[in-house]
């Protein structure tokens, strides 16, 4: 890093020297013109040539050889990582097993749609506003989703709940997570993109962990209700109500941690960790207990709680999460 002296010349006009080397190493020389950018952070980046078009702009894929759920896979992909247009072509044509995949992942993907297609091709455009989307309502959106989920399939656990019900919601929650994604992707890219979304770098960064941690604890709901769907007995009542109850309170956990990134009410990121720990060592000592247990008893279970002891360490991760922001908000400058 270099330091410059601000210079003023005349009565409001402020400049700042280059370093020679770096100029001439990027053929900069007297006359030639500088691009400006003012962001909501406070930076200002400059540049020296003025591109046409983002490096998001485009991306064009072969799809040669790929299976439909391969071409899907790939598909969501791109656009997590912030692609405008995603064009998916083979020399030889895409099969029409391709086409359907590629059709039926747009529609389960926010602000997408197939806007051209031919026998070679399928191109998949971005239409939805940067300026439309608001980063905490999305996950806001997918800490509710998430959090139902896992009640859910503890619920399935006892009976109460059918196991594909949890199954199903598991595209609402990958879909709020890969829109967070694309704008997290597309904000790295470029910085109007922040504005845009009116967050900082560190905002968005917190918004986006703590939507990788929701994300992962739907994952470990639709384990738990798989699980449970592929049991052949019941769990005798009271190992499923106490498996249950230590369920529950990872999931309050994750839900108390979550109100200090979402809604800004911390009631102390210190007593959430703390809780996450009390739930993963009762866990641990369920679980040691199992090997007195019938054997598909404690197959079934130890499944489960190894979902719940990763659920409440989501949640710690998450009130590392909301620590962190604090103790950045106390040590920035003050009046």
């Amino acid at each position: 890093m270099e330091t410059r002296k601000i210079q003023q010349v005349g009565s409001g006009t402020f400049t700042v020297s280059i370093p020679a080397d770096w100029a001439a190493a990027h053929d900069i020389e007297a006359g030639s013109t500088a691009y400006l950018y003012t962001h909501r952070d406070g930076s200002l980046v400059v540049r020296w040539n003025e591109r046409d078009q983002s490096d998001l702009a485009t991306t064009d894929i072969e799809a040669s050889g790929l299976d439909p759920a391969a071409t899907a896979r790939t598909l969501v992909t791109a656009y997590g990582a912030g692609f405008s247009t995603i064009r998916l072509h083979a020399p030889g044509g895409l099969s029409d097993a391709q086409r359907r995949a590629v059709h039926t992942r747009a529609r389960d993907l926010t602000g997408v749609e197939v806007t051209d297609e031919s026998a070679e091709a399928v191109v998949v455009r971005g239409l939805l506003n940067t300026g439309d989307v608001s980063v905490r309502q999305s996950t806001i959106q997918l800490q509710y989703v998430t959090l139902s989920m896992f009640e859910s399939a503890l619920d399935c656990l006892t009976g109460e709940t059918p196991s594909q019900h949890v199954v199903d919601r598991d595209d609402d929650a990958d879909r709020l997570f890969w829109l967070l994604a694309r704008h997290f992707n597309r904000s790295l890219q470029n910085m109007i993109e922040l504005d845009r979304l009116g967050l900082t770098r560190s905002e968005l960064f917190t918004y986006f962990a703590t939507a990788r941690q929701f994300e992962r604890i739907a994952d470990h709901a639709v384990t738990i209700a798989r699980s449970v769907d592929h049991r052949d007995h019941s769990v005798s009542e009271a190992l499923a109500t106490e498996t249950r109850a230590l369920g529950m309170d990872a999931r309050q956990v994750v839900e108390t941690a979550s109100k200090a990134i979402v809604d800004d009410r911390a009631s102390g990121p210190h007593d959430s960790i703390e809780a996450a720990e009390r739930v993963v060592r009762a866990a641990r000592r369920l679980d040691d207990t199992l090997i007195d247990r019938a054997p598909r008893d404690a197959s079934l279970v130890a499944r489960v709680l190894d979902s719940v002891i990763r659920t409440a360490e989501c949640g710690a991760n998450i009130a590392a999460l909301a620590l962190r922001r604090s103790l950045a908000e106390d040590s920035g400058p003050r009046s």
